[in-house]
C-alpha cells in the first residue's frame, strides 16, 4: 500500500477536482449575495408599512431600520426572524 493509500481525499485531489471545489465555492458565495440582496429587497418595502402593520407581524420599525443597518452581505430578514422570536422582547432589562 502507498502513502497515498492512506492521504485523506483532499490532500491526493487533483488539479481538476481543486478547481471544482473552489467554482463550487465561488457559485455558494453567489448564491449567498443573491440571498441577501433578495432580503433586503424585501426588507425595505416594510419601510412603507405603518406602525399597526408591523405590530400585527410582532415587528417595530425599529427592527426594520436595524435589519437594513446590517452589513450588505448579511440577510436582514434572517434578523427579523430573531427578533421575533426573542422571548424578553418589550422587557426592561436591568
Amino acid at each position: 500500500m502507498s502513502m497515498l493509500d492512506h492521504a485523506p481525499r483532499s490532500a491526493a485531489a487533483g488539479k481538476g477536482e481543486l478547481l471544482s471545489n473552489v467554482g463550487s465555492a465561488a457559485l455558494r458565495g453567489l448564491a449567498s449575495m443573491l440571498k441577501a440582496w433578495r432580503g433586503r429587497k424585501l426588507v425595505m418595502n416594510m419601510r412603507d408599512f405603518d406602525d399597526a402593520q408591523l405590530a400585527d407581524i410582532g415587528l417595530t420599525r425599529s427592527d426594520v431600520e436595524t435589519a437594513l443597518d446590517l452589513p450588505l452581505s448579511a440577510d436582514p430578514s434572517h434578523h427579523l426572524v430573531r427578533a421575533r422570536q426573542d422571548p424578553l422582547r418589550g422587557l426592561k432589562r436591568f
